[in-house]
């Protein structure tokens, strides 16, 4: 039984969840039929995917989980963000125009899945009113956010 205090945001995860996935599956369907086998890149964002549907509002409404479900939640958003940004940055629109930006690139997967973070701080207030000190604020989310990308960017340019 979900929380009435969190049901509304673990419902909105959920379904942010459910729709950035539906579009990914669209895109990128992962094939188990050995006849005929995708791109086994697809699988990793595919079981990402159903992890972020399935446990993390699971796992975020209990106190004793919910720590688990926060991180699940707020580091799918990032390596997401991160590894969208950088398929945008490799393959970008020609010519690039605003319209460009807006329909030729992964922006709008990432604003699909950017309002995931402020949700999960809607829950994290629930259960730690004053917050947790320097632990999941937006500072230590954006420095993550910052670490992760360095090492995308490194790994991208070291490992061709």
């Amino acid at each position: 039984m979900i929380r009435k205090e969190l049901r509304l945001p673990i419902l909105a995860i959920f379904l942010l969840s459910l729709g950035g996935w539906l579009l990914h599956v669209r895109t990128h369907p992962v094939s188990f039929d050995p006849a005929n086998p995708s791109n086994p890149a697809f699988l990793l964002p595919y079981v990402a995917g159903l992890l972020g549907i399935v446990a993390a509002p699971l796992l975020l409404n209990y106190r004793r989980t919910f720590v688990v479900g926060y991180l699940l939640n707020g580091m799918s958003v990032v390596i997401g963000a991160i590894t969208m940004a950088s398929l945008s940055l490799v393959h970008p629109p020609s010519p690039v125009t605003p319209q460009g930006i807006l329909f030729g690139t992964m922006l709008s997967s990432i604003l699909l899945l950017l309002p995931k973070l402020p949700l999960g701080q809607i829950i994290l207030y629930h259960y730690h009113p004053n917050g947790m000190g320097r632990l999941f604020t937006p500072f230590w989310w954006t420095k993550h956010f910052i670490y992760l990308s360095v090492i995308f960017t490194l790994g991208h340019f070291l490992w061709r």
